[in-house]
């Protein structure tokens, strides 16, 4: 097998990364999953902090239970946020699709209308 150029690899996974839609670049998604994973970590935090020092726990090892609970909410709201805003993008791009069909099904009749009413008037012309 040949070794591809890194210049060669680098073109192809650059245009890969470019194809289909990504969260990163909508930007209501983007806002909302960074704001809802800070507010996981810092709750997390404040929760295992909480429930560390009420079952009497040193502030250090209190702390560090905190830390990784913080850690440990700002990963699970982090998916949770990826995959309610995945479903509504798709959400959107349906209802978007939707839109387009029904705009172009009304140009299309409208097109044919018009195309009805040159034949009719020719075949009035015609006649005369």
């Amino acid at each position: 097998m040949a070794k591809k150029n890194k210049k060669d690899k680098g073109d192809d996974g650059a245009a890969a990364g470019r194809e289909g839609i990504r969260l990163s670049g909508h930007p209501r998604a983007r806002r909302q999953i960074r704001t809802a994973k800070g507010w996981g970590g810092l709750l997390a935090f404040l929760l295992v902090l909480k429930l560390s020092r009420g079952a009497a726990l040193p502030w250090p090892d209190a702390l560090l239970r905190g830390v990784l609970g913080g850690i440990a909410g700002y990963l699970t709201v982090w998916m949770i946020a990826v995959t309610v805003w995945r479903h509504l993008a798709i959400a959107e791009l349906e209802q978007l699709r939707r839109r387009l069909v029904a705009r172009m099904d009304a140009q299309t009749a409208a097109a044919e209308a018009s195309a009805a009413d040159a034949e009719a008037a020719r075949g009035a012309a015609a006649q005369s």
